[in-house]
């Protein structure tokens, strides 16, 4: 699968890069703010994306997460140190996964997207 992820951290990205790519799939870009995440979901199909929900521009991640859903249809899970600021609203997300995460996490996650794919 072609995922995006939405960080703002260049080491937690490379971190989450490589750990997909670990499991056979491929980062297709990695964003840093909203309107970089949004003008890569724009130019690129991709399967999924992580997104943090606390960018370099602010609490952006769930504005994202609803461009992403609405506009694109692209199926997405947050993966955040952040995750109580969610509260009981993670609009649409197919997991809310605290950071630091495991293989595992990760692994089901993309099992997740592969699912809302078919």
């Amino acid at each position: 699968m072609n995922i995006i992820i939405v960080e703002d951290e260049p080491f937690i990205a490379l971190d989450i890069e490589s750990a997909i790519e670990a499991l056979d799939h491929r980062v297709v870009g990695v964003a840093d703010t909203k309107a970089a995440a949004i003008a890569l979901a724009r130019g690129t199909p991709c399967d999924g994306a992580l997104i943090d929900i606390r960018l370099r521009d602010g609490f952006t991640g769930p504005e994202i997460a609803d461009v992403f859903r609405e506009e694109f249809g692209i199926p997405f899970a947050f993966l955040t140190g952040n995750a109580e600021q969610l509260a009981a609203d993670s609009r649409g997300a197919l997991a809310v996964v605290g950071k630091p995460f495991t293989q595992g996490q990760l692994a089901e996650v993309l099992q997740f997207f592969q699912a809302a794919r078919s």
